[in-house]
């Protein structure tokens, strides 16, 4: 199976022009040191005080029982980004368990690790990590996901490999009560938080990014009746006290792209040569779309740069007949540029990691 399929030009609704569409390189990333499994997806690379690079991952694999097992994975690049090795440490374990009649799983997925450079002022831990975490059941041989189940959560520590005390920090209107055994209950219900967000049933895909003034976190707010929406908000340097900024974008936004397009989901937030971006992924019903990225104007009223009140994207990464995206970068990731998952290949891994050599040239 090819990459991403084409690029530059779209089989269904718009033809592009006026985007900044870019074509990916699409060299396919390796990751050593790991069994290949069902492969690895949800890149979320960050770089330490000495210009080490770290990524927390996805990897993906299948329990005896054909249950998919999805746990959070930490690696590290000797080569800016063109391969990783693994660091033997599953930062975020799943394994299948039996419930009642069921057989059930954890799953760990679409994390974002950072280092913050600000935190040591504030006695913070430099390092943290977000991720979604809920409930997954076996069900005649599918994987469904139990979103009532779930919350994102947290993990700091002085290092990249310390990474512990699990916080329960954030969940939407649907979270189970039944699940305050685990851990204890949310720390901010965030359907609460602001009205803007009562309509919010579950949060996901976090994106991070650390100031001065705080911790700024992107969320999809995902919706009983879609589109959904990213909003953002921002925490202190503990991630506590956090505050609601907006909307970013909204998911009925994402045809301006496309047509066909109908939402937005995978948010990633990068600071790069000053500038700061949202990196998202425009969806087709339930299939990713590539990767979409807009420059961030105003951080703390969440206001992305438009013209004449449209999203003005500033590069497009276009993929049609394949599931692509999420995407990841950090700024000096050139042995990869921005990173980009791509799912459903026909032979294992089914679960893979590209290159784009897209470096954000301003």
């Amino acid at each position: 199976m090819a990459g991403c399929g084409s690029s530059g030009s779209s089989s269904n609704g718009k033809d592009n022009v006026g985007l900044p569409v870019v074509t990916p390189s699409l060299a396919e990333i390796p990751v050593s040191g790991i069994a290949a499994d069902l492969g690895n997806f949800d890149p979320a690379p960050t770089v330490d005080s000495g210009g080490g690079f770290w990524m927390s991952y996805s990897h993906v694999a299948l329990d005896a029982s054909g249950l998919k097992l999805i746990e959070t994975r930490l690696a590290s690049s000797s080569d800016a980004g063109a391969s990783w090795a693994d660091s033997g440490l599953s930062i975020n374990p799943a394994a299948a368990f039996p419930l009642g009649p069921d057989m059930v799983a954890w799953a760990q997925e679409v994390s974002r690790l950072v280092y913050n450079p600000f935190a040591a002022g504030v006695g913070a831990d430099p390092w943290i990590i977000l991720w979604h975490r809920y409930l997954s059941v076996l069900d005649g041989g599918d994987t469904l996901r139990l979103f009532d189940n779930g919350w994102i959560a947290m993990k700091s520590g002085a290092t990249a490999t310390t990474l512990d005390g699990e916080r329960k920090l954030f969940s939407g209107s649907v979270y189970n009560d039944a699940n305050d055994v685990t851990i204890g209950p949310p720390e901010v219900a965030l359907d609460t938080l602001n009205p803007a967000l009562n309509d919010c049933v579950a949060f996901t895909e976090p994106g991070v990014l650390p100031k001065s003034g705080g911790v700024y976190v992107s969320l999809l707010c995902a919706t009983a009746t879609p589109p959904g929406r990213i909003i953002l908000l921002q925490c202190d340097h503990h991630m506590n006290n956090c505050a609601y900024r907006g909307t970013l974008i909204d998911g009925s936004e994402a045809a301006v792209l496309d047509d066909d397009y109908d939402n937005f989901s995978a948010s990633e937030l990068v600071s790069v040569g000053g500038e700061d971006y949202l990196i998202v992924t425009p969806s087709e019903s339930t299939i990713y779309r590539g990767c979409a990225i807009y420059r961030i104007t105003d951080l703390d009223t969440a206001q992305i740069e438009r013209d004449a009140g449209t999203a003005k994207a500033t590069a497009v990464f276009e993929a049609h007949g394949d599931f692509n995206g999420a995407c990841g970068y950090v700024e000096g990731l050139d042995g990869s540029g921005v990173m980009l998952s791509e799912a459903f290949f026909t032979s294992v891994p089914v679960f893979r990691l590209f290159t784009t050599d897209y470096n954000f040239l301003i």
